[in-house]
């Protein structure tokens, strides 16, 4: 679980703002699917039907991290002396809420899964509005441009269809109809998920990995970093606990405010602020928050 898991992330970031090659722009989409088919297949109706029978759980989760991350890493931004292009970088990997990854290290650690689901869905939607005011406002103040960008909606809206909701329902479909089958064909299922995203890395990295250059030079800022990881995932916990959401909840949301969505960061800095170096921030973050994440979510899971 935890090899596939890493493979996805690695993936991801290794691609981001690359061309259109093969590997990236065919297959990597298609292992997202297959891994929210996944995620579906130990998901029943049910689940999502208590999820909004009690939406509290959700209206926290969306709050933590659509509002609350990007004011913490405006208020870390306020103690750090890094370069104004990277404090934009900063509060835009903290604009960008969590995919696909944070729904498996939720599978893996048990927590609510539906949602997990649920809290990507709505994020899927929400990031048209909120990146384009939240990178304005970070611009304006660290860097003095009133630039405003826009999120191609469309494609948006038909990436999250075709490579989330779409393959969710499937598995939730299949597991639902066949659950017998499910089961006993489970374990093969992750082997294959395993091999074709092994596939998929080893694609990238021999094919389409040059020129990519080493962010080593980079690495004090793993402080800001770290410290926004770290801040945020208990800023939602405790809020998730002060307004009485149980502990498989708390470390639900926990998990994602932690693991952000570091390629969709990638692609704003890149491509529509047209400011690569500003990337920086969104890949460093992902260099260490899957270890980091899951690790303060088993902690709030055994001992919170």
């Amino acid at each position: 679980m935890l090899l596939y898991i890493w493979c996805l992330d690695f993936i991801i970031i290794s691609t981001a703002g690359m061309s259109d090659n093969f590997f990236s722009f065919y297959l990597l989409p298609l292992a997202i699917a297959f891994i929210m088919f996944g995620v579906g297949l130990n998901l029943r109706v049910t689940d999502f039907t208590q999820t909004f029978k009690k939406p509290k759980a959700v209206i926290v989760g969306l709050l933590a991290q659509i509002v609350i991350l990007p004011l913490i890493a405006f208020a870390i931004n306020a103690f750090s002396n890094i370069d104004p292009i990277y404090k934009v970088g900063l509060v835009l990997i903290a604009a960008c809420p969590g995919g696909t990854t944070s729904n498996l290290v939720t599978l893996f650690l048990r927590g609510r899964l539906a949602l997990s689901v649920t809290l990507t869905a709505f994020n899927s939607f929400l990031i048209l509005f909120t990146i384009p005011l939240v990178a304005h406002l970070s611009l304006y103040v660290y860097e003095g441009l009133d630039k405003s960008i826009a999120m191609p909606v469309w494609e948006t809206v038909a990436n999250m269809l075709l490579t989330i909701l779409l393959p969710t329902v499937l598995g939730m479909s299949l597991g639902h109809y066949f659950s017998g089958q499910v089961i006993r064909a489970r374990k093969i299922i992750n082997v294959a998920m395993t091999l074709f995203l092994l596939f998929v890395f080893l694609g990238i990295f021999m094919f389409e990995s040059a020129g990519s250059g080493t962010i080593s030079e980079y690495f004090y800022l793993i402080i800001p970093t770290f410290a926004l990881n770290a801040i945020g995932m208990f800023a939602g916990y405790l809020l998730a606990w002060k307004v009485g959401i149980e502990n498989r909840g708390r470390f639900t949301i926990a998990i994602q405010v932690g693991l952000q969505n570091s390629a969709l960061a990638i692609y704003v800095a890149s491509k529509l602020l047209g400011q690569p170096e500003m990337a920086v921030v969104a890949i460093i973050y992902s260099s260490f928050t899957l270890i980091t994440t899951t690790f303060w979510a088993f902690i709030m899971k055994k001992y919170l």
